[in-house]
Order: structure tokens, then C-alpha cells, then sequence
């Protein structure tokens, strides 16, 4: 190398030397400006590739400023230099362009408790600082405080969902190896630890840990006799650990656990084994709980009159309750009372501050699916994914890629993850058998069988649709008998199947849509792995053939959930619509109609009872019935209500949902939630009045009959009226 070149290089790494430090000082400048007046920290990022980007041109203008400064270029560099921006700029736009780069702030606006106007300011959950939080481990043994292994992760899940500038998780994973797996597919960090009780302390020991390889970067022990006052303070401990500094601008009320949740331990440990029911019973004040169970009650559809009770309750106690979960309670209200519209106003205008919430974007989708409206509802999952891409959101973009038919799309999206971990290849079954690849979804399978042993209940729907496409080549008009209405026999669940496309989509009211595929002549099933998996198979009638129901199987872990839906048609759903809109007059008719054409509803018939029995019974000669009859019979309480007749039963076994008792004759009833039971009053020969139910039983061979229920070790069914 000649002594001028030699001068020529050094001379410009002196330079590129200061260039360096010179961006890199600019760079802290900008972090810092940032940061300081809350502005998308992306920008540092975008920076600092630029920074890099342009050093190839950079290098050579400074290697040849002499002639360059003359004006001297050469063709070369004309087409470098520029190619260079033009590539950086294209890579820049593609790494960045979906990224937010305004404030990473936003002010909210709401009324209060009091009607007053209030603003609060919080964080994007785009910066949001993502915190997964796992099992924690008991260092000894002992029964009382097994259920905080998972107890402390959800409380603690709980706690910091009060801080929007935070996005907690909840996982129940123990295995190191499974968190390290599932944490580093969208998290720096990762939250769990170890407990013990000794004596009346209890002892918790917390791990901030790196999300890539499990190591310990923070870790502190918090030792007293309160175990919800340690976990408020394990709760500070996370915020401050994870890099979230609190300012004038970003700070948080930070309720206490047994402030905004129930100071009982007993109704805290009802509440995190989702025993919501006991833990309001243990706490009447418990406004989280009637919450959690108002959920669960609409979601299966268990009982309109029920459900309106328990939210009723939270919304009287939702003073106690941070900001997030008071909006919850107003719209699990308007979806109590029907009010749909009410509640998709209520949740878009919720999505805008919290758009990866699970509760306000499963409503959203419930709600498509009250219209079928596929292609929203995958926008909808796609824009989830992008903000919030997760597991439960890659799941639900899974379900509604499969149901708009975007197959293709599904297993692109799941390429990349799945080269991070290798068993998300299992969610690959149902878009490979919608693409007719049978040979590849088969040997995923198999493979997935060997893998997971334990798992053998959730395979039960795929081995009957490999079974079945062995031999068939399934079309899609094949399906056509299951498109329709159906309604649980047990609850008021509604069910509806309709074709999309090439495939068959179901609709469980107040949950998604998903769809299924062939499993057998008369079948479908389908579902994830990973999750639940789903078969369905149609009950027709031995002599003409026609649909009656369809059984369904929800296939779990270990359980396996299984119900019985009656299929609606036309005649039957007209003869609601009438009995509805309370036209009696032309509601009987209807069902006689209904019933004619589908003598094995057995429950239409008790209907019509009730119709023509009140058809010429006046309001005043209905309530003396009433009265005879209302009263506590043991667990079972009958009560008058606006001039209707009420009926539940609770005990420390049993609790129903509050149904409305509709008579169909001077001592029978019926209610429109469980279809399927009956209630009877008799003289006991004692003399005292007697409560007694009736089941509707369905034979083998489609017989059925009413019959009185028979009492058993779990279960009573007779009881006499209380003095």
C-alpha cells in the first residue's frame, strides 16, 4: 500500500471515527428528547439505521472528498450513492411503516362516578412494556396454600393491569423451558418466582427474568402475615423493574387487591379457582366476581334473568373497581339486557384505549357473529394480531383466517413462529385439510400423537376426520343439512350453521365463529390442539330422515363437554317470533303447525299448554295461582315479581339460574330456559304443599317422555314447602 494511500485511509477513518461518535452523541440526545416529552422511542431506531445505512456512501465520499470536493464524479459513484439512499429509504419504509412515530400518549375522556368530565392521560399500548407473569413455584408442602402456584400469577396480573402503561399476561406455564418458549416470541422480560408459609408468614420470592434464556436480572423477597399486602408490594416491585418510570404525565392509581377485590382470602381463592359464584357468596361486595360470572353466564347463554341479577350486582358495586373494569361492567350490562348496539358503540369507543383487551374484542367478535360477518371480523383479528401479537390473538386471527377462508394467509402469518417454536406446526391441521393437503395435515398429526401421549382426548375429532377422508372426498353441499338454527335443551344457548364459501361456519351466541369440517357422513369437528378440539354429529328422525338436533362434543384435556341442541325450522322459529311479540292469537296456531311438523320437540307442546291456558284466564285469577304456590321449599324459593312468577334454587350443591315459570295448567310450570325440566305442585300426605320437577328424557331410539326426576345422592328433587 503507497504511502498516499495509506494517508488516504487513515485519514478517513479519523473521520468516520468522529462520525461515529458524533451520531452516537446525537443519538443519546434524541433518546433523551424522546423520552422526555413521551415521543415514539421508534425514532431512535429509524436513526440509528440510518446512521449505519448510509456509511457505505459516507466511507467513500470521505475516501474521495478530494476530487469529490472538485466536483470530479465518477459513473460509479453516480449509481452507488444514490442506489444506496434508495435501498435504505425502501428498508426503512418497510421496517418502520406500520410503526406509530407520533406521542407515545394519548388522553382519554370520561364521566365519572359523579357526572363530572375527567381526562386522563396514558400510555399507547403499542409502548406499552409487555409483562408475561408464570406460575410460581411452592418451596414446601402444603395444602392450604397450593392455589397460590397459579393464585399469585393472576392476582399479580390483576394488580398491574391497573397501570396503562403496562401489559400484563397472565400464563400458567411451570416448565422453564416452556416460559423461555413462550415468552421470547414477544417479550424482553418475563415475571415468576417461588412461596412458601411459614408459620402465619408467608414468604414470596420474585424473579424479573430475561425473556431469551431465563436469567435472574432483578429478584426480591417479601416476607408478613398479609399475603394480598405482599402481593401489592411484589406488584411495585415489577413496575419499577421492567423500566416503567411514573411522571407527572404517566402516573396510575394503584388500587390495593383487597380494596378493588374482596379482603376475604377465602373469597380471593374462590375467585382465582373461577369459583365466581362462592367467592360473591363468601363476599357480597365482591364486584370482580359478579363481573367474571356475569361473563361466563352470557357467554353460555345460561340464563337472561340470571345473568341480568349478577351483572346487576356488579354495576351496584362498581365504585370499588378501577376505571378499566368499571367500562366492563357497562358493557357486559348492555349485553345482559340485549342491547347490542349500546354495547359495540361502548366497546369501539374502549378499543381505542385498550385495542388488545380480550374481554372488549371478544364481544366485538361475538357481535359479528350475530351478523356473520366474516369479513369484518377478520379485519378485526388481523388489526389484534398487529398490536398485540400474542398467543391468544394468534389463535383468534387463526380462527378467522379459517372462517373467511384465508387459508393461505393463516399459514404464512404462522411461517416465522413457527421456526421460533416448532409445536405451534400443529395449528396447521385444519387449513391444510381446507386446502385438500390431507397427506401433510395427516403427518402432522401423527407426529403431534407421538409427541403429546397425554393428549389423547383432544384427538378424538381428528381421528374421526382423517378417518373419514381415507374413504371420502367431502363436498361442500354435503353439509347443507346442518345449516340452521339450533337451541340447547339445558340453557338458552343458540347455535346457527351457515355455508361460507367453501366451508361451513358455526356461530355459538355470545362467542366467535369458527369453522368445521367433515368428520363423517353425519359429523364435523375440527378445533386446535393446543386448545380444544370440537366434533358434531346430527340426530335425525328413524322415519323420514329429518334433522331433530345435533349432539355436541367440546373435547378438553382430560373432560369432555357434551350437549344437546334441538334443531329450529322455519315453523317453530315463526311460532317464537309470535309468542314473542306476545300475539297469542296467532302463536297457537303456529305451534300447532310446529308441532305437527316436528312431533319430537317434546318441549312445544308445553308451550302451547301455557298458551291456551292463559288465553282465557284473566291477570287477577293467574296471580292466585301464584300465591298458592310462591314460597321457600327448601333450597327452592317461588316468588311474585311484577306480577310474575319466579323460581331458584341454591344450596351448598346446587345453584340455577332465576327462571320465570310459565303455567301450563292449575299446578304445572314451565320456563323457557331449561327447556328440557318441568315443575309440579302436589299435596304431600302430610298435608303440606309439595314442589316436585319433571325431566324430559330422550331414548336411544328417539323415544321420549316426561317423568318425574329421580332423586339420587347429589340430587333432590321433591321437597316440601317451609313453615
Amino acid at each position: 500500500m503507497s504511502p498516499e494511500v495509506k494517508k488516504r485511509w487513515i485519514n478517513t477513518l479519523k473521520f468516520f471515527a468522529a462520525y461515529l461518535v458524533a451520531a452516537w452523541t446525537f443519538l443519546q440526545f434524541v433518546d433523551w428528547v424522546l423520552n422526555r416529552y413521551n415521543v415514539s422511542p421508534h425514532w431512535v431506531d429509524i436513526l440509528l439505521w440510518f446512521f449505519i445505512g448510509i456509511s457505505p456512501s459516507l466511507l467513500i465520499y470521505l475516501y474521495h472528498q478530494e476530487r469529490l470536493s472538485k466536483r470530479i464524479v465518477k459513473l460509479r459513484e453516480k449509481i452507488f450513492i444514490p442506489l444506496n439512499f434508495i435501498i435504505l429509504f425502501i428498508a426503512l419504509y418497510f421496517g418502520f411503516g406500520n410503526s406509530d412515530l407520533g406521542a407515545t400518549t394519548k388522553k382519554i375522556n370520561y364521566t365519572d362516578d359523579q357526572g363530572e368530565a375527567q381526562t386522563k392521560t396514558i400510555t399507547k399500548e403499542e409502548f406499552r412494556i409487555g409483562v408475561p407473569i408464570f406460575n410460581f413455584e411452592q418451596t414446601n408442602s402444603d395444602s392450604t396454600t397450593t392455589w397460590l402456584q397459579w393464585g399469585i400469577g393472576k392476582l399479580l396480573n390483576e394488580d398491574l393491569l391497573q397501570n396503562k402503561n403496562l401489559s400484563p399476561d397472565y400464563i400458567g406455564e411451570a416448565n422453564t423451558s416452556a416460559k423461555i418458549r413462550t415468552a421470547s416470541l414477544f417479550y424482553d422480560y418475563y415475571v415468576d418466582g417461588n412461596y412458601q408459609k411459614i408459620g402465619n408468614d408467608y414468604e414470596i420470592t420474585a424473579h424479573v427474568r430475561k425473556a431469551t434464556n431465563g436469567k435472574s436480572l432483578k429478584t426480591q423477597t417479601f416476607k408478613g402475615p398479609d399475603v394480598l399486602k405482599l402481593l401489592d408490594d411484589v406488584s411495585v416491585f415489577i413496575t419499577a423493574s421492567v423500566g416503567f418510570v411514573e411522571s407527572n404525565k404517566l402516573n396510575y392509581i394503584d388500587l390495593p387487591i383487597s380494596e378493588f377485590m374482596s379482603s376475604s382470602l377465602p373469597a380471593i381463592e374462590a375467585y382465582v379457582d373461577k369459583k365466581f359464584r362462592r367467592a360473591y357468596n363468601l363476599d357480597e361486595t365482591f364486584a370482580l366476581a359478579y363481573l367474571e360470572e356475569a361473563k361466563v353466564s352470557t357467554a353460555y347463554n345460561k340464563g337472561k334473568l340470571e345473568t341480568q341479577d349478577i351483572i346487576d350486582k356488579a354495576f351496584t358495586h362498581k365504585s370499588k373497581l378501577p376505571l378499566q373494569k368499571q367500562l366492563e361492567v357497562y358493557i357486559q350490562r348492555s349485553l345482559a339486557y340485549n342491547k347490542y348496539e349500546e354495547a359495540e358503540a361502548q366497546v369501539k369507543l374502549q378499543l381505542e384505549v385498550d385495542p388488545s383487551n380480550d374481554f372488549y374484542n371478544n364481544v366485538l367478535f361475538s357481535i359479528y357473529g350475530e351478523t356473520k360477518n366474516v369479513e369484518d371480523y377478520l379485519k378485526a383479528a388481523e388489526a389484534l394480531f398487529r398490536k398485540d401479537p400474542s398467543n391468544e390473538s394468534g389463535l383468534g386471527l387463526g380462527v378467522a383466517s379459517l372462517a373467511s377462508g384465508n387459508d393461505d394467509d393463516f399459514l404464512k402469518a404462522l411461517a416465522p413462529f413457527e421456526l421460533i417454536n416448532p409445536d405451534l406446526k400443529v395449528l396447521k391441521l385444519e387449513p391444510l385439510i381446507f386446502k385438500g393437503d390431507l397427506k401433510e395435515a395427516k403427518a402432522i398429526f401423527e407426529e403431534h400423537k407421538l409427541a403429546e401421549p397425554k393428549n389423547t382426548n383432544r384427538f378424538r375429532a381428528y381421528d374421526s376426520i382423517f378417518k373419514y377422508y381415507e374413504n371420502n372426498q367431502p363436498k361442500i353441499e354435503n353439509l347443507n343439512h346442518f345449516v340452521g338454527v339450533y337451541r340447547s335443551s339445558v340453557n338458552e344457548q343458540m347455535l346457527e350453521f351457515w355455508i361460507n364459501g367453501d366451508r361451513l361456519v358455526q356461530y355459538l351466541k355470545n362467542q366467535k365463529m369458527r369453522p368445521l369440517v367433515p368428520a363423517g357422513q353425519e359429523a364435523i369437528g375440527g378445533g386446535f390442539l393446543l386448545g380444544d378440539t370440537f366434533y358434531v354429529e346430527l340426530i335425525k328422525e328413524n322415519t323420514n330422515g329429518k334433522v331433530i338436533g345435533i349432539s355436541t362434543y367440546q373435547f378438553f384435556w382430560r373432560a369432555t363437554d357434551n350437549r344437546f341442541f334441538w334443531k329450529l325450522d322455519d315453523d317453530i322459529l315463526a311460532a317464537n317470533n309470535a309468542f314473542e311479540s306476545n300475539d297469542i292469537d296467532q302463536a297457537i296456531p303456529l305451534y300447532e303447525k310446529a308441532i305437527e311438523s316436528n312431533p319430537k320437540h317434546a318441549y312445544l307442546s308445553n308451550i302451547l299448554s301455557h298458551l291456551k291456558y292463559i288465553q282465557n284466564k284473566d291477570q287477577d285469577s293467574i296471580l292466585i295461582q301464584y300465591k298458592k304456590f310462591a314460597g321457600s321449599y327448601g333450597p327452592r324459593k317461588f316468588w311474585i315479581e311484577d306480577g310474575k312468577f319466579y323460581y331458584k334454587r341454591k344450596d351448598a350443591k346446587t345453584e340455577l339460574a332465576k327462571v320465570e315459570l310459565l303455567p301450563i295448567s292449575e299446578n304445572r310450570y314451565m320456563d323457557l330456559t331449561r327447556l328440557g325440566t318441568m315443575m309440579g305442585f302436589e299435596k304431600d300426605p302430610s298435608g303440606k304443599m309439595a314442589s316436585k320437577s319433571y325431566s324430559f328424557i330422550v331414548g336411544e331410539d328417539l323415544s321420549f317422555e316426561w317423568r318425574d326426576s329421580v332423586n339420587d345422592e347429589n340430587t333432590t328433587n321433591y321437597f316440601l314447602k317451609d313453615d
